[in-house]
């Protein structure tokens, strides 16, 4: 519960792109948009690519410290691991889309990583999450409202990467759109060796 002059922090638990990777995927679904679809989007820099596993929204810092502590211990035991790119996808759809997003593939780890960040939540108070977890990133978002259709982003061939951290970030609305920054980061395992 906060009280009026408590101060709040707009906040979400996530995986971070890693840089190349998401350099490249800029890259390439900036020039799947071509010349036509490129300028009515807002596109998401590489350095803020990221996988959202829990959107937590304002909090105050009792509730995170105690989120976090959950998540820590939650994760202590938990290898990191590999995913895949997957295809292109419009939220909420490609009627009204409001964002531009690519799926992510991880066999069922992203799920288990999101069903943590959803308990350690509702331990600390938070409302439950209504939506179906979907792993994606965010790449860009709609200025307006423009009908596309999956002809306009035919799919990029996959790429791999590897989680091996969760982070808790803090979201700053700005004139350039929303800043994000770590406030704290959770290593998982280090990945099992294959022989």
């Amino acid at each position: 519960m906060k009280t009026k002059d408590q101060k709040t922090i707009r906040a979400f638990i996530a995986v971070r792109i890693p840089l190349d990777l998401a350099a490249t995927l800029h890259k390439k679904a900036q020039h799947r948009a071509g010349d036509v679809l490129q300028h009515k989007l807002r596109w998401m820099v590489p350095q803020q690519q990221h996988i959202t596993l829990r959107f937590l929204g304002e909090c105050n810092e009792q509730s995170l410290e105690q989120f976090s502590s959950y998540i820590e211990e939650s994760l202590t035991s938990i290898r990191g691991f590999d995913c895949m790119t997957g295809c292109f996808e419009f939220f909420p759809d490609a009627q009204r889309p409001r964002a531009l997003a690519l799926n992510m593939h991880s066999g069922q780890q992203l799920n288990a990583l999101s069903r943590i960040c959803e308990e350690g939540a509702r331990l600390c108070g938070m409302r439950r999450e209504m939506r179906n977890f979907r792993p994606h990133v965010t790449l860009a978002r709609f200025k307006q409202h423009h009908h596309v259709t999956h002809s306009h982003f035919f799919n990029m061939p996959s790429y791999r990467m590897t989680v091996h951290e969760v982070v808790l970030m803090k979201s700053e609305t700005t004139a350039e759109g929303a800043q994000y920054s770590v406030l704290r980061a959770f290593p998982l395992q280090p990945l099992a060796k294959s022989a």
